[in-house]
């Protein structure tokens, strides 16, 4: 069985031929790899290995003539050189163990960035189905998507993809046809360690319209997200998938304590 850790479940997912080409640059954090990401990226996430929700990420940023960096939200601190940056973020990182990995330039909505989640369910039968997807707006303030934490909101896809990136209807339905694509590619893969109900995965589209995998999210995936939406198919499609699924578990528990005759 695999860890839950960030790291673990990315080079997990790294073994993936089909899942490979679509997860970003990410290193198990150590000090010495801080200049060579920032060597070759504007923008760095430094993420606990273990914490959900977006909680104790840093956004780092090269500037010109410095670096500056925000932890979830708020100001961002500025600092002059390479040597201050590394003293300032020493006092941040307060988990155990954390990653970096390459930022993306993530498409944005009225000046806020997105991602999408997709929701993946077992349905009735046992099998993985597609139940859903929404783009997750970024707070005014905040560098993560989570909308619970971040102060942000949520949307349908279409909206977010035409609204930034100026799409139409068939690039709209490519872009979803390869998230839908590749959620059954995630779920596939995951079958091998780890037995899971649902999961949400969450993926970046930057301002070219390029596909990342963020994160995938197996324990439990919020369900009361899709509520946000004014469109509720999505969240009633969820309910239902839980229900049938859940009415399956308790069937065959109840056919392993029927008493042999």
């Amino acid at each position: 069985m695999i860890s839950s850790s960030k790291w673990s479940l990315h080079k997990f997912f790294a073994k993936s031929p089909h899942i490979r080409p679509f997860l970003p640059p990410t290193s198990l954090y150590q000090p010495a790899l801080l200049s060579t990401y920032l060597g070759k990226y504007d923008t760095v996430y430094i993420k606990p290995t273990r914490t959900h929700m977006g909680k104790g990420i840093l956004r780092v940023q090269k500037l010109d003539g410095g670096y500056q960096f925000v932890k979830e939200r708020g100001e961002a601190v500025r600092v002059s050189t390479l040597e201050e940056l590394q003293k300032m973020l020493d006092k941040q990182l307060v988990e155990k163990n954390y990653i970096i990995q390459k930022g993306i330039d993530l498409a944005q909505l009225n000046g806020r960035p997105f991602d999408i989640r997709v929701m993946m369910m077992r349905n009735g039968l046992g099998r993985w189905q597609y139940a859903g997807m929404l783009a997750k707006v970024a707070g005014s303030d905040s560098v993560i998507t989570n909308v619970a934490r971040g102060g942000g909101y949520a949307v349908s896809v279409p909206h977010a993809l035409e609204k930034s990136l100026s799409m139409g209807a068939s690039e709209i339905r490519k872009i979803e046809q390869n998230l839908i694509r590749l959620s059954y590619q995630v779920c596939s893969h995951f079958n091998k360690y780890r037995h899971s109900a649902q999961i949400g995965v969450d993926f970046a589209i930057d301002k070219h319209g390029e596909i990342v995998v963020i994160e995938v999210n197996y324990d439990f995936p919020s369900h009361g997200l899709f509520a946000k939406l004014k469109d509720k198919t999505y969240f009633r499609t969820i309910k239902r998938l839980h229900y049938q699924y859940r009415n399956r578990v308790k069937r065959k528990k109840a056919v392993k304590k029927r008493p042999v005759t």
